[in-house]
């Protein structure tokens, strides 16, 4: 059983409170080679820990090789490299007549169990290990456009990290991942936190065709408002009205979770820009506002789309690391 306790008084993060308990724990043998960890939700449940802080935790862990995420089963203390050889295979016989007394018990016959071992052990060899891609980027909005198009990557399982988290953190940038994505913009100061010699992929991300002819149709009488969740994705969507936009009024800016500024917003404005996927973004009444003015402000969805091109390389790049990966099963 793992037991955690975290202190906000000390100096030492969180996350790496988590990762000196379960390894003092490993070390000690309070928890022993194989024994299953307590999923991230379940710890956050049990802790009141935030789920992110416990997964990076973990992620740590698994860079250190102290655990294994094995996909659809759980996370598990790793069996220490000096234990292989003539050790496990003792340990793996031990395992096995384990498994054969329980299948005893159960009064399955020898018949039996060698053919549903065998379909079990088809089924572990057809296994589909999924492609870790880690996408960077500097704000909310922006980074959560990049992820919807990486997701439409075969073979993709997607962690996301904002740009700012990356930069401040002591230690290099080495996430648990096959493949790391940002845009052009970024790839210099995210390459010289990575480890010597890694690089991020790039992709190219533009504002959508459809978005910007619903920005040159605005009348230039409108009184319009930008409503999102970060200055950086303000900036990015007055450049594209600069560009695409003849307004003879001033742009008004209102930031969500940010007190009455989005209901005055609403109220001083004729047409909203919104991001795509504003409901994450939003408080409840907030919510409620933007859905009331759907008809009379004709709310413009920013859409922020990834290049073809760019796509096309990290598609074939993630259906390579995907043959690579099934290769280790």
């Amino acid at each position: 059983m793992v037991q955690i306790s975290v202190s906000d008084s000390v100096d030492v993060p969180i996350y790496q409170q988590i990762v000196d308990q379960i390894t003092r724990a490993i070390v000690s043998g309070s928890i022993a080679p194989g024994y299953q960890l307590p999923t991230v939700r379940g710890l956050a449940v049990e802790t009141g820990i935030s789920q992110g802080t416990i997964k990076h935790a973990y992620d740590m862990m698994e860079q250190l090789g102290l655990i294994k995420k094995a996909r659809g089963s759980g996370t598990f203390v790793n069996i220490p490299r000096e234990t292989k050889g003539e050790g496990s295979k003792v340990q793996a016989m031990q395992a096995i007549d384990t498994f054969l007394d329980r299948m005893q018990e159960l009064s399955f016959s020898p018949h039996d169990v060698r053919i549903y071992l065998d379909l079990k052990l088809r089924e572990r060899e057809e296994q589909v290990t999924s492609v870790t891609v880690a996408a960077v980027d500097c704000c909310p909005e922006t980074l959560s456009a990049m992820s919807a198009q990486l997701m439409r990557l075969p073979h993709t399982e997607l962690t996301r990290f904002l740009l700012e988290d990356v930069l401040r953190g002591p230690n290099r940038f080495e996430p648990a991942a096959d493949l790391v994505v940002t845009t052009p913009t970024h790839f210099g100061e995210l390459s010289q936190k990575m480890s010597p010699g890694a690089q991020p992929a790039r992709l190219v991300m533009a504002i959508a065709t459809g978005t910007a002819l619903d920005l040159a149709a605005i009348p230039g009488d409108a009184r319009l408002g930008i409503a999102c969740a970060s200055r950086r994705f303000a900036q990015l969507i007055l450049t594209a009205c600069g560009q695409y936009c003849k307004l003879n009024n001033p742009i008004a800016i209102a930031y969500f979770k940010e007190g009455e500024s989005l209901s005055e917003l609403v109220k001083n404005c004729d047409r909203l820009i919104i991001p795509p996927d504003y409901t994450r973004f939003v408080s409840p009444e907030e919510d409620l506002i933007l859905r009331s003015c759907m008809q009379s402000h004709k709310p413009i969805q920013y859409g922020y789309h990834g290049d073809r091109g760019s796509l096309l390389y990290l598609e074939d790049e993630v259906n390579r690391l995907y043959r690579a990966n099934q290769g280790k099963l």
